[in-house]
């Protein structure tokens, strides 16, 4: 019962920093955003101290890039007095080289960068780390009345020159820390997912997108506008939209449909990854995101599996069972060594398992199994989320 009254306490804490606290940009809602995220997705560089939960900083700038790209792209404010973001001319940069966030995901993520965008990668990751540790993680928690730094510390990382970084594991290896108390990484890990309703993260940004709309229109009548609803600019996608990315229908699924579409085309049996059940047409294949993409905004190769499309369609946006996984673990392993077996998907494949799911740089896929089930498990013990079965 103590233990429950002090998660409750905690729970109050947070509640209180997202409505309470000054709200001068969206850095806030970004930082506590992105470190419920990747405490959900039980990112495997998080490590542990005695006293408290070590983050590595460019994680969350990973977050941030997520967030922040089609916001920026739509030109929707994200500090007030129509200032822009500390890092916004390095982001808009880089927008210009790619089509989508996902195309520029992938590149990212690689274990090496090409010359080209190199210098461009390193530099705008360099502009949002520094804006994370200046700005929301010295202010953010002042609600609690301890000054600075009162829900996160900073821990130093190692001093590596660009030249000596090839990829993002470099970056990662590289990144100072930000630490956080073992009881609200703990409250985080329970209650991150009910941050939810007219009074959430994503629901505080749009509010205050909102408001920022409103100040450059001094004739609305701000009482005809709800603060939490999509703002009605019909040339541009809706604040809500961009930030829960209800409009990525291809969800950048592409690499992994032509592969195993050119199974199929080469005579090749393939297997729904949930039923077993052989897909016979091109038709009948879908491409599911073994993790929802809902719950975990996840393109990870390992995450993007074949199924039936019948099958796909109940799926949904459950989270897999126990015995579903027991049932398709064979099968999910056997698709794991294929991309790892891939030229073409090795490298990319092999970097996103150790950025999400290991540290190690050999790949045991056992352990990556393992690891997937303790995140997917996460979604149904920590959230309530709704398990599924074939």
């Amino acid at each position: 019962m103590e233990e429950f009254r002090n998660q409750e306490n905690i729970l109050l804490i947070f509640q209180k920093i997202i409505e309470q606290e000054s709200k001068t940009s969206t850095y806030k809602f970004a930082l506590l955003r992105a470190v419920i995220d990747i405490i959900t997705a039980q990112s495997p560089h998080i490590e542990e101290r005695p006293d408290h939960f070590a983050i590595p900083v460019l994680l969350i700038s990973d977050k941030w890039i997520f967030y922040y790209w089609d916001l920026i792209g739509e030109n929707y404010d994200q500090i007030h007095s129509g200032r822009t973001l500390a890092f916004e001319e390095q982001l808009r940069e880089i927008q210009n080289s790619f089509q989508s966030y996902w195309d520029f995901h992938q590149e990212f993520q690689k274990a090496k960068y090409s010359e080209g965008f190199k210098h461009l990668f390193i530099s705008l990751t360099k502009g949002i780390n520094e804006t994370i540790l200046k700005n929301p993680v010295k202010y953010i928690g002042s609600s609690m009345g301890k000054g600075y730094y009162s829900l996160f510390q900073v821990e130093a990382g190692k001093a590596i020159r660009s030249n000596n970084l090839a990829g993002y594991l470099d970056l990662l290896q590289s990144s100072p820390k930000i630490l956080l108390e073992k009881s609200y990484f703990d409250g985080l890990k329970v209650y991150g997912g009910l941050l939810s309703g007219s009074n959430s993260i994503i629901m505080n940004w749009v509010d205050f997108m909102q408001k920022q709309t409103n100040k450059k229109q001094p004739n609305s009548n701000e009482k005809e506008t709800k603060a939490n609803e999509p703002l009605a600019v019909y040339t541009r996608r809706s604040p809500l939209e961009l930030l829960l990315q209800t409009a990525s229908i291809e969800r950048q699924t592409a690499s992994i449909r032509n592969f195993w579409s050119q199974k199929m085309k080469n005579g090749h049996s393939v297997f729904c990854t949930w039923s077993g059940e052989p897909i016979k047409k091109i038709e009948d294949l879908a491409i599911d995101h073994a993790i929802p993409f809902s719950v975990l905004f996840n393109n990870d190769y390992w995450n993007l599996v074949p199924a039936k499309n019948n099958v796909n369609s109940k799926k949904s946006d459950k989270i897999l069972s126990k015995q579903q996984l027991s049932n398709s673990k064979s099968r999910l392993i056997s698709i794991w060594n294929e991309y790892q077996s891939t030229s073409e998907l090795a490298p990319i494949f092999l970097s996103q398992c150790q950025i999400s799911l290991t540290k190690e740089t050999e790949i045991s896929l056992e352990k990556i199994f393992d690891k997937f089930f303790k995140i997917n498990e996460g979604f149904v013990e920590l959230r309530g989320m709704e398990s599924w079965n074939a």
